[in-house]
């Protein structure tokens, strides 16, 4: 960035200042409860800083909202407040402390992939949603989320053919009562970008919510050269149509851009996994990069009925646009001497309709107070592509790991295989939530999940194939809570969840091939509590789930045998003092290969065994919430993961620091609040990996920004 544009973001910094006066909290409603559906007043909002970032109300699905504290369920919150404040600007970022979370693809902003209970969460398997519903995006901005929600393992009870890594479900910005009116400025590396947030009331029955962002061209992650242009438009209105029912809409567009993107590297067990170079250095070439546009429009639609019964429903409509171009870097010595390969989706369009429509009724057995949920959801995932393109090039250019980098001229890679798909999947559920007295807690439902998908391929000389399978299974789920005391509950889960065959990759020997669909089991122990204002969290796991791999040797994807995955979380957020604040936790995991052909007892690639996160604020003496400074840091500890399904090499194990301030005052009577952020405080070189692919992680990068309330 030139002197002349920091000093232009100074001097806007100082002169608008920032605000996390908790107008933006006031964003979050309470959670609409079944017989309640109006719009209430604003609190102090769920996530806040002044709270410690607790969540109390989380979605569920096709069950609505609940508290967090009282499901049966192991599940991680990052509220927006902590978001800001961390100044995270993507997912990956975002979920940095979640200590059941490992990204597997580092700083590589192309299409991320994390990693839960030892099993593969993206796009590409089902696991995203934007509040409650399935989504399909790779690319999701922060700024209009209010929290993102980590649901750890299977759940195909509540949202389907899922993977049983779990969900991330992303709840976007909702309406507000009160007036709000802030915006941000800030620099993220070298990008400068802008943010304004609005909300209120129209009339005394209609409010809005308002999120504007662009963000310029300037080099991104700490990555030379790297640069990523964002915008989006986001917008939700929230009607009450009369005292029992609510009419909610909501719209946006969203874009980024992302231009000479870091290369991903490529390695065999005979040259073995090097040290990580420089990863502020580019490795990537000019004209890699990715496009993500995605124009979504929805409307809800919550209605008591009568004094029994309540219905819930919702239509959603996405139209998802996707090209990329990236390389890898395929070692070819000991010298590390490496080859080009391009790999590229021109185009990726996609037409996604959703619907869904569940009644609620709430009534009483004698000492029994029930719960009863039933209801239908429907994905409709229409999808084309002009053609997988991949060259490799023969020759070695002038590219070595430790010396110069170069990389061919640009010339388009020969067409590969076009693809389009048309995929349905439907599910029909049913729950019941009958509670005994205040302590105990029973829920006996399930789902039965369809999929039908009709996938056709033609290959660049026009020869045509078509597979089709229709294939459904029912999911049973049952839980057991008991409340000893209002602030503890201690449950026991099990859930099955049916799950799609995989699909060979387009850059797999195999590409195209696809596996039967597959049923994973998985069972759960837990305990909750609030201690003071600390939320805490147990849980033991045991999954059983098909065997996935791609051999490294052949590059063949294969489902085989079992792969038995079973562990420990812990998690707490909030608190811990009237000064300090923490959020973290520790993941213990043992996940083995069963039954299989190959590496049996093996730990699956990209799988590691233990991940520790600790984030803190410490609030010196005198801060209130609209003034004083505020200390920040957080560390996270990786252990080393296993590259190929043999485990003959490991990316090593790493440890991070990150650390911060963050100062409010009131200025010319507008609350104002100026972070400062430093991650990778040591400016650590290290590696991140999945599928045999090495990724390099982020380097050391400073944000800053301001924000203003007025």
């Amino acid at each position: 960035m030139s002197l002349y544009r920091q000093a232009v973001v100074a001097y806007l910094g100082l002169l608008l200042g920032t605000s996390c006066n908790s107008m933006a909290e006031e964003a979050a409603s309470d959670p609409l409860e079944l017989g309640e559906t109006r719009i209430v007043d604003d609190q102090l909002a769920d996530g806040s800083a002044e709270l410690g970032y607790r969540v109390e109300s989380i979605q569920l699905g096709p069950l609505g909202n609940g508290k967090l504290q009282d499901t049966p369920f192991s599940i991680n919150t990052v509220s927006g407040e902590l978001i800001r404040n961390t100044q995270a600007t993507n997912t990956t970022e975002a979920l940095k402390y979640v200590p059941t979370v490992y990204s597997n693809t580092g700083a590589s902003q192309i299409t991320p992939y994390f990693t839960l209970r030892g099993f593969t969460a993206s796009t590409w398997t089902y696991n995203m949603a934007v509040d409650g519903m399935r989504n399909f995006d790779v690319y999701q901005p922060m700024e209009d989320k209010e929290r993102i929600e980590v649901l750890n393992g299977a759940n195909g009870f509540l949202y389907g053919i899922t993977s049983p890594a779990g969900i991330i479900n992303y709840t976007l910005k909702r309406p507000t009562k009160r007036t709000l009116r802030e915006f941000t400025l800030g620099t993220y590396d070298q990008q400068v970008y802008g943010h304004l947030d609005l909300g209120g009331s129209l009339t005394d029955d209609l409010r809005y919510r308002l999120n504007l962002l662009q963000s310029d061209e300037g080099d991104t992650n700490g990555i030379d050269d790297q640069s990523q242009e964002r915008h989006l438009y986001s917008g939700a209105l929230d009607w009450q149509v009369s005292p029992d029912t609510l009419l909610m809409l909501d719209a946006s567009r969203s874009r980024r851009d992302l231009e000479h993107a870091q290369a991903l590297f490529m390695t065999s067990a005979a040259i073995g996994i090097p040290s990580a170079p420089n990863m502020a250095k580019n490795w990537g070439a000019p004209y890699t990069g990715a496009m993500d546009a995605t124009n979504r429009f929805g409307i809800g639609l919550e209605t008591r009925l009568n004094d029994v019964f309540s219905l819930r429903a919702k239509a959603r409509y996405s139209r998802i646009e996707r090209s990329y171009f990236l390389n890898r870097l395929s070692f070819v010595n000991k010298d590390l001497d490496y080859r080009w390969r391009v790999d590229s989706q021109e185009e990726f369009d996609t037409l996604v309709k959703q619907y869904n429509l569940f009644l609620d009724a709430n009534f009483s057995t004698g000492p029994l107070q029930h719960l009863f949920t039933v209801g239908l959801t429907r994905d409709s995932y229409d999808s084309a592509d002009t053609g997988y393109r991949g060259t490799t090039y023969a020759t070695v250019y002038p590219g070595n790991l430790h010396g110069n980098t170069g990389y061919p001229a640009w010339t388009e890679p020969p067409r590969g295989t076009s693809t389009s798909q048309e995929t349905h999947y439907t599910t029909l559920i049913f729950a019941e939530r009958i509670s005994i007295g205040d302590k105990w807690t029973i829920m006996i439902g399930g789902t039965r999940a369809r999929v039908d998908d009709r996938s056709t391929s033609r290959s660049a000389t026009g020869v045509e194939t078509t597979t089709r399978y229709d294939e459904q299974e029912f999911s049973p789920a049952y839980s057991i809570a008991f409340k000893p005391i209002p602030a503890v509950t201690a449950y026991a889960s099990y859930v099955e969840s049916l799950q799609q065959g995989m699909v060979a990759g387009a850059t797999q020997a195999n590409a195209g091939e696809v596996f039967s669909p597959y049923v994973s089991k998985q069972k759960e122990v837990g305990l909750k509590a609030t201690l003071g204002n600390m939320d805490l969290s147990l849980a033991w796991f045991h999954i059983e789930d098909a065997n996935q791999n791609v051999d490294t040797a052949t590059n063949v994807a294969t489902q085989d045998g079992k792969a038995i995955h079973k562990g420990w979380e812990f998690s707490a957020t909030g608190r811990l003092t009237e000064r300090l604040t923490l959020t973290g936790g520790y993941t213990k995991l043992d996940a083995r290969i069963d039954r299989a052909s190959a590496n049996e007892g093996k730990t699956p690639q990209g799988v590691p065994e233990s991940m520790a996160k600790l984030y803190a604020e410490y609030d010196l003496p005198g801060s209130t919430s609209h003034s004083g400074l505020t200390l920040t840091g957080g560390v996270t500890y990786t252990e080393e993961v296993p590259w190929d399904a043999s485990n003959t090499l490991y990316v090593h194990s790493v440890t991070l620091w990150d650390a911060g301030l963050r100062y409010r005052a009131r200025i010319r009577d507008k609350d104002t609040t100026w972070r400062l952020s430093v991650s990778n405080l040591t400016d650590k070189d290290y590696w991140t990996t999945r599928s045999g692919i090495l990724y390099l992680g982020a380097p050391r990068t400073v944000s800053l920004s301001s924000t203003v309330a007025f």
